[in-house]
């Protein structure tokens, strides 16, 4: 059995009425908060490859 589906309602994904989101402490925005996130990240990935091979 197929059942009409093409008069049932669809949920809009785009619409947001109350954007009650804050934007984070030290940033502007939450993607430049993830990039520095990530460049932090590698820094430090790159700092322990460095003294791994000064020290071994």
């Amino acid at each position: 059995m197929h059942e009409n589906t093409t008069n049932m309602p669809t949920p809009d994904t785009n619409f947001d009425e109350h954007n009650d989101e804050a934007p984070p402490a030290l940033f502007r925005s939450w993607s430049q908060m993830y990039a520095f996130v990530l460049i932090l990240h590698a820094i430090i990935i790159a700092l322990f490859y460095i003294f791994t091979h000064a020290y071994s």
